[in-house]
């Protein structure tokens, strides 16, 4: 294997062990990790993609391989994710050989230029580009965001936006490492990156351009998270169950923004809310900022750091439940009874409707 390559394992799945056959599972990867030279192992940090970027393991620039289609999220910061298109087979090529064949993809521009309005977010906007390209409309293809209310957004609201491009086809995305991106490596991890752009005379081969004022909170509703709608044409869905979390939210914007809606206010009887910050250091930040404390006032259970909750693992539903959450996937059977119904919305979206304990639209 090249000396010049860095081995990441990361364990946030069926963490915290809740069997004996989970500890050993953790100890015998451990050790085997250490066996063969990997240094760098992180089992009990929050979610493995997220904690590699907060590491300074995933920099503005880097080329990286991941067995997680999700870990496409770092695309928000400047660096390009890749597992081959094959299931993950890449990491095994990359571990074996040293090395990766790649063909270089196409670039989709996504240039959204204005002011998103209040409590529309990246996963909002996220939502609204999947309907107009389609579950293969980028395929083979790498998104790259751009324009002035992307300038805007901060560093997690892109890693959201980037974080399931897989879903229209493409093999991920992609956006600027600007003053923002140094700001947030700089002042929460003191590492220094470099800015990062595209060329002016960059080639597209397709290009969609939005002004951001029009963009609404958007819903995915079941069965696939290929159908999207805005939140006001699904409004009045009774739920069960609300979740943060995953990697694709339980981010320190996103406890914030929930925090803001849920001050003062209490959760719907017979609503379950389930928050999961995305890493411990932003588990330990919340903590700091009074936001675990107001999410619990509310009436939220606040959990550690897990991917669990994107698996049913943890907070299933039963037969006939609705859940409202920020998971990456809401087909049948993924959190729980197969006779469930999930919905995916922003964290807005979510603080929202657990108030009401119907889907609601945010305030705008």
């Amino acid at each position: 294997r090249s000396s010049d390559l860095r081995w990441i394992f990361n364990g946030d799945h069926n963490t915290p062990a809740r069997t004996q056959e989970d500890l050993k599972l953790f100890k015998d990867v451990r050790q085997l990790s250490e066996s063969v030279g990997v240094q760098k192992i992180y089992d009990k940090e929050g979610i493995g993609h997220v904690v590699n970027l907060e590491k300074g393991d995933i920099l503005p620039g880097t080329l990286f391989v991941h067995s997680d289609p999700q870990a496409t999220l770092a695309g928000g910061v400047g660096a390009y994710y890749t597992n081959g298109g094959r299931l993950g087979s890449c990491v095994m090529e990359a571990y074996a050989t040293g090395q990766i064949t790649l063909c270089v993809p196409e670039t989709f521009r996504i240039e959204i230029n204005g002011t998103l309005p209040e409590n529309v977010c990246g996963k909002d906007v996220w939502y609204k580009v999947l309907r107009d390209i389609g579950p293969d409309g980028a395929f083979g293809m790498i998104l790259e965001y751009a324009g002035t209310a992307i300038d805007s957004m901060s560093v997690e609201s892109r890693m959201i936006l980037c974080g399931c491009a897989g879903f229209c086809g493409s093999d991920g995305a992609i956006l600027q490492s600007d003053e923002k991106t140094q700001a947030w490596y700089k002042d929460n991890f003191g590492i220094d990156v470099e800015q990062i752009r595209s060329d002016p005379d960059a080639h597209y081969a397709k290009t969609l351009v939005y002004d951001a004022g029009e963009f609404v909170p958007m819903v995915a509703v079941p069965p696939e998270v290929y159908t999207t709608k805005p939140v006001r044409e699904v409004q009045n869905v009774k739920i069960d169950q609300c979740i943060i979390g995953t990697c694709a939210g339980g981010t320190l914007e996103d406890l914030r923004v929930a925090a803001k809606i849920l001050e003062g206010k209490h959760i719907a009887d017979g609503v379950r809310f389930i928050v999961s910050p995305v890493t411990q250091r932003v588990y330990a930040q919340a903590s700091r900022e009074g936001l675990l404390a107001t999410l619990t006032e509310a009436g939220a259970q606040v959990l550690c750091s897990t991917c669990d909750v994107c698996l049913g693992v943890v907070a299933p539903l039963a037969d006939g439940e609705v859940g409202l959450s920020q998971q990456t996937l809401n087909t049948p059977g993924r959190s729980g009874s197969a006779k469930a119904d999930i919905y995916l919305a922003s964290a807005a979206t979510i603080a929202a409707s657990a108030i009401t304990g119907y889907i609601t639209e945010p305030k705008l």
